[in-house]
């Protein structure tokens, strides 16, 4: 299968100097990737996490982590917030104490959504 993919350029050119450095082809390398990091999902799906470890020693050198990565941690741990009666309307009263939107606001909120 072929895959096209738009990655910045400084991992652009690190990738096509590692892939010369260990001798591999650029689709070798990409494929090298793709399986570290189709490991490193099921890891986290298992409630794990990825660290380095220096030989000898027990203790992780290093964790390992993406933001896709450390988001599927943190989708693995739901926790119910419970909230006072007290608090929950103090959340309602601030929510709509708050201030109506000025022009300015209103104009940059229409220049970002263009």
């Amino acid at each position: 299968m072929r895959l096209e993919a738009t990655v910045p350029d400084s991992h652009g050119t690190a990738a096509i100097e590692l892939a010369e450095e260990l001798g591999l082809s650029r689709s070798q390398l990409i494929d090298e990737a793709l399986t570290l990091f189709l490991k490193a999902v099921l890891e986290v799906r298992r409630g794990r996490r990825l660290v380095t470890v220096t030989p000898g020693s027990e203790e992780p050198a290093c964790d390992m982590a993406t933001p896709t990565l450390a988001a599927l941690e943190w989708a693995q741990k739901p926790e119910k917030l419970l909230l006072s009666a007290k608090s929950a309307a103090r959340m309602l009263q601030a929510a709509e104490a708050s201030a109506r939107p000025g022009a300015r606001l209103r104009e940059a909120a229409r220049r970002h959504a263009r």
